[in-house]
């Protein structure tokens, strides 16, 4: 029989490996070009692991120095930034600079910078993860894995892809990128750590914490679309076939809960259990869902890079690409979804432009070819499409604009896109149309030759 000691610390455990567990396997979905071996994953995990170990030395330094949190405003935010962000940033730093020295001959292609960084965070979050369990109980789990794990996965991602920037995509000059990585990443978790406490704004304070967190995952996103596009082993096949990402967030979300139920109910009863888990729900539910979309978003397009922004995740849209109709406003998740990057699937290949409606403009199917993907102002997602005549004597150049709402297939295979045009794509030009400026010809469907309806 397991002692009562032995069964609290089960809770702390499960917490803690469940948490590890939704992120190395969201870690194995996004590296989707050239995976990492499960020994290498296990070396960053354990250097990550042991790296708090340093940390508290420097908090213990700092101690003995009389530099610690003391409830005054100016002091609390300058240790937030420069005794927990920087301490514990260049911690990780220093693991992550092990990690890659050991796996240098694993290092092929931009992503593995910031897999191997964001795993070595990920072991530093959950030895911090299992004490704040064993203080204050697993009814804090899923806030931890999903917002704390995250923070330091995020700005371990900023640090290297700021020192590495100039070696893998030649922008910049690197002791500048350096420096602003770091400095970005001590300034993120610093002001997270410091709203997060701070209560000048009363209620309202901890959700700066939540903008700096969201504009983060915007942030880290970008990076990570980077890295993949300037991959060497680069596939629009391989990466069409990669969707619904969100569904490792979601699974592993409940699992967690689970665990969190199953501490609540042990230690009180049915009642509190079921209040704790709806409490941290409604708490946490919106965080969930915008966090679950803008990681499954990528914006693909090979050899492209993109400008990485400060901004939020998510922004009213009138370009027909919602994902959500909030209270009737039309909010897009940034980045692509599975909806939209389908068409990858297609470029390069022989296919059909067939109408919806057989009665429509195009009447009939007419043979193409999807050249590239084409950006709109806006960043809205395009494809340029060549359509053929009969005989393919003579072809036109058109936008296929993917539909993301309602009708987004036909017989949940074929994907259907409104067919826009006016004038023919300039594809050298920096200057691209806005979604507005092009007229909707018809609603289209694709197909291969040989597939039948």
């Amino acid at each position: 029989m397991l002692t009562a000691i032995q069964i609290y610390l089960i809770f702390p455990i499960l917490g803690s490996v469940a948490g590890a567990m939704l992120w190395l396997n969201y870690f194995k979905r996004i590296d989707l070009l050239e995976g990492e071996r499960t020994r290498d994953v296990v070396i960053a995990f354990i250097i990550g692991f042991l790296t708090p170990g340093l940390t508290l030395w420097i908090y213990y330094l700092l101690g003995r120095a009389g530099l610690n949190f003391n409830g005054e405003f100016t002091n609390d935010f300058l240790y937030s930034l420069f005794g927990v962000g920087l301490a514990e940033e260049l911690t990780k730093l220093a693991g992550v600079f092990i990690a890659l020295r050991i796996l240098k001959n694993r290092i092929n292609e931009p992503i593995d910078y910031l897999v191997f960084a964001g795993i070595v965070a990920l072991g530093f979050s959950v030895r911090e993860n299992y004490i704040y369990y064993h203080n204050y109980g697993s009814q804090i789990i899923t806030g931890r894995t999903y917002i704390s794990s995250l923070v330091h996965i995020i700005n371990t991602s900023i640090c290297v892809y700021g020192i590495y920037r100039t070696k893998i995509f030649k922008k910049g000059n690197p002791y500048a990128n350096s420096i602003i990585g770091i400095s970005l990443a001590v300034m993120s978790h610093g002001l997270f750590d410091f709203f997060l406490t701070q209560m000048f704004l009363g209620p309202l304070t901890p959700l700066l914490s939540s903008i700096i967190y969201l504009i983060g995952i915007n942030f880290w996103m970008q990076m990570i679309n980077n890295c993949i596009n300037f991959s060497p082993y680069f596939n629009y096949e391989k990466i069409a076939s990669t969707t619904k990402l969100y569904t490792t967030i979601f699974t592993w979300y409940i699992v967690i809960l689970l665990i969190e139920f199953g501490y609540a109910f042990y230690y009180k009863n049915l009642w509190y259990a079921s209040t704790v888990v709806l409490k941290n729900i409604l708490n946490e539910g919106f965080l969930l869902i915008i966090v679950a979309l803008t990681t499954s978003r990528l914006r693909i397009n090979k050899g492209k890079y993109l400008t990485v922004k400060l901004q939020l995740p998510f922004h009213i849209t009138k370009n027909d690409n919602e994902d959500i109709l909030f209270f009737g406003l039309p909010i897009k998740i940034r980045g692509e979804n599975e909806k939209e990057f389908r068409f990858l699937w297609y470029i390069g290949k022989d296919i059909f432009i067939c109408p919806v409606d057989p009665h429509s403009p195009l009447q009939k199917q007419r043979p193409a070819k999807l050249i590239k993907k084409y950006f709109l102002k806006d960043d809205v997602v395009t494809y340029l499409v060549e359509i053929f005549d009969e005989e393919h004597t003579r072809s036109e150049m058109y936008i296929l604009k993917p539909k993301t709402t309602r009708l987004t297939d036909l017989n949940h295979k074929f994907p259907v896109a409104f067919l826009l045009g006016n004038k023919t794509p300039d594809t050298e030009s920096n200057e691209r149309p806005a979604y507005q400026q092009l007229k909707k010809i018809d609603l289209v469907y694709i197909k291969l030759p040989g597939q039948t309806n």
